[in-house]
């Protein structure tokens, strides 16, 4: 994975790889969603699976599931790694795709943050 920055402060591109200030970056654990990668789906939490909310004689589509009646299971999560934000803070003067997880954030067998990274997907030098 190839890493370009930029300075908007300086109005100045850096190096691939090279990080020129404190600057975000998606999170490699949860793709940049905040929320913790799943893919097992269930009926909505809120409407039940029924895709309305019954506002008084009225019904609504729900907001939660947008009227599809199912959800991602762990949506109201935060992600561990970026606490939610969707972006990780890069310090380092430069980085690169960790080897360990190949940029995922994840490891392999447990699917948990890799250790080596962080779950960030990147390693700084």
């Amino acid at each position: 994975m190839n890493w370009v920055s930029y300075d908007f402060k300086r109005q100045k591109a850096g190096a691939p790889g090279e990080v020129l200030d404190r600057i975000t970056y998606p999170c490699g654990f949860c793709k940049g969603t905040g929320i913790p990668p799943s893919k097992k789906t269930g009926a909505c939490l809120v409407c039940a699976g029924k895709g309305t909310v019954d506002v008084g004689p009225l019904a609504v589509v729900c907001a939660y599931c947008r009227g599809a009646g199912t959800s991602i299971l762990n949506r109201s999560l935060s992600c561990a790694v970026c606490r939610g934000k969707g972006v990780v803070q890069v310090t380092g003067r430069t980085i690169s795709a960790c080897a360990a997880c190949r940029g995922g954030g994840r490891s392999g067998a447990t699917r948990l943050p890799c250790t080596a990274c962080r779950g960030i997907g990147v390693n700084m030098h």
